[in-house]
């Protein structure tokens, strides 16, 4: 199956998960992911602001906002984004895609710099830690630009398959978290 079918067809699970279900696999998924060393150690983390039917990443963003410092995609121009400190959610404006972000000043660079962890959504995932995404290659894009700083996708166990198609452009992850597992890289 090519990347286009499979993302629609695990959009389509994971949208059909209840309400209910998916707020109690999050807090699993959360729970795992702070018991982490690389999440516990890290003191600069991107993470994603939830969208539609992803893994709620917005709990444990409000929990950790005064523990460590939080940042959220940006986007820049059609198929880029930059990491930009969280403040709170009051400051936050929702871009062309209705995902709230935040808002960029004249003196905001370089943060990219200070990140220790990248906290990734998606589609689509393998157990060797391949991601299928969006289709639009935001996250691949700037992947490619941080390749030492550790990768965590955030994932119900459903999304998982056998195998995920890979290009050469496709950046992969070193952990996904699932209300089931703990999928390690090259494992």
């Amino acid at each position: 199956m090519d990347k286009k079918n499979l993302r629609t067809n695990n959009l389509q699970i994971r949208r059909s998960l209840p309400s209910d279900e998916r707020e109690q696999k999050s807090l699993e998924i959360s729970k795992k992911l702070e018991g982490l060393d690389l999440f516990k150690n890290a003191d600069h983390i991107l993470f994603y602001y939830t969208h539609e039917s992803e893994v709620d990443t917005v709990p444990i963003i409000n929990k950790w906002a005064n523990k460590k410092q939080i940042y959220l995609p940006k986007l820049r121009g059609e198929n880029e984004f930059i990491a930009l400190p969280f403040h709170n959610f009051d400051a936050l404006k929702k871009n062309h895609y209705g995902i709230p972000e935040p808002i960029e000043h004249k003196d905001d660079k370089g943060y990219e710099k200070k990140l220790d962890l990248i906290i990734i959504p998606g589609a689509a995932f393998d157990r060797k830690c391949n991601r299928l995404g969006m289709g639009k290659g935001f996250y691949d894009r700037y992947l490619s630009q941080l390749p030492d700083i550790p990768r965590i996708a955030l994932a119900f166990e459903e999304q998982m398959l056998d195998k995920v198609p890979k290009d050469s452009y496709d950046e992969s992850v070193d952990f996904i978290i699932t209300d089931q597992e703990i999928y390690k890289k090259n494992s």
